[in-house]
């Protein structure tokens, strides 16, 4: 059986992970994620680094092969109804899906692997903030080393 391959992307076409298996989507997420703190960190960041800061993982669009995953239903249920009467229900449901689950399981997923890396976060869904402000701090307390492990080197040389 063929694994599920998913993409990710931010509105504008940035392109985070592209028709992937799941574990290389979180991969690439986690890459995407960690080099946007850096970024922020040292204040050389795009658009879309601070969109994800500000609005967490609600920020990407999320698919599954051709699909767009929809995680609010309400969201959903809306369009969907608005479609039908426009008569493009059936259209609507062969490229989107509701999938409730999955933004709960990427976030903890994510949330785990951050973890392992020494960085226990809320939760990513609605905002990056917490993470961004923890990766900054770590950034400076590591440059910090690096600036005196620097200078002891040259004066002892």
């Amino acid at each position: 059986m063929e694994p599920r391959k998913y993409s990710a992307g931010i509105a504008g076409g940035i392109v985070i992970a592209e028709n992937v298996t799941y574990d290389e989507l979180l991969t690439r997420l986690l890459d995407f994620v960690s080099r946007a703190a850096v970024a922020r960190a040292i204040d050389e960041f795009d658009w879309e680094q601070e969109e994800v800061l500000r609005n967490g993982l609600r920020a990407i669009d999320f698919f599954l092969g051709d699909k767009a995953l929809w995680w609010d239903s309400d969201a959903f249920n809306t369009e969907k109804e608005g479609t039908r009467r426009n008569g493009a229900g059936e259209r609507f449901l062969e490229k989107n899906e509701l999938d409730a689950r999955f933004l709960k399981k990427i976030d903890a997923d994510l949330r785990g692997h951050l973890k392992r890396a020494g960085y226990v976060t809320p939760s990513l869904i609605s905002s990056m903030k917490p993470l961004y402000k923890d990766i900054s701090s770590d950034l400076s307390d590591r440059s910090a080393q690096a600036q005196k492990a620097l200078v002891a080197e040259i004066l002892r040389s």
